[in-house]
């Protein structure tokens, strides 16, 4: 099992979904600091719906004044109309919300 890091996100026209992420892969199951192998790249809201399916875990990462904390982990969701959605694991932590991410 692999673990991905979300470090920005960019939203749909819509501004409520997530359309596309910037991520990067744990270097060599490295937590801390939380560091990606070969730096960030921008995918698709599928391509993490997919390495979700495949028993990998993503979460959050936060830059924050004190440092990096890693926020919750990252779960896919359907939409009303069927199309593959982004949220969080738990969605109570103020300031660690995928909205809480820079956009790119």
């Amino acid at each position: 099992m692999a673990l991905f890091f979300i470090e920005a996100v960019r939203f749909d026209d819509s501004g409520e979904r997530v359309a596309r992420v910037r991520w990067g892969r744990s270097k060599g199951g490295q937590v801390m600091p939380p560091t990606v192998i070969d730096g960030a790249q921008e995918v698709d809201v599928m391509d993490v719906w997919t390495t979700l399916s495949n028993g990998d875990e993503v979460v959050t990462k936060f830059q924050r004044d004190n440092g990096i904390i890693l926020g919750p982990k990252v779960v896919g969701i359907l939409y009303e109309d069927g199309m593959p959605g982004l949220s969080m694991e738990i969605d109570e932590v103020y300031g660690s919300r995928l909205s809480d991410l820079p956009q790119f």
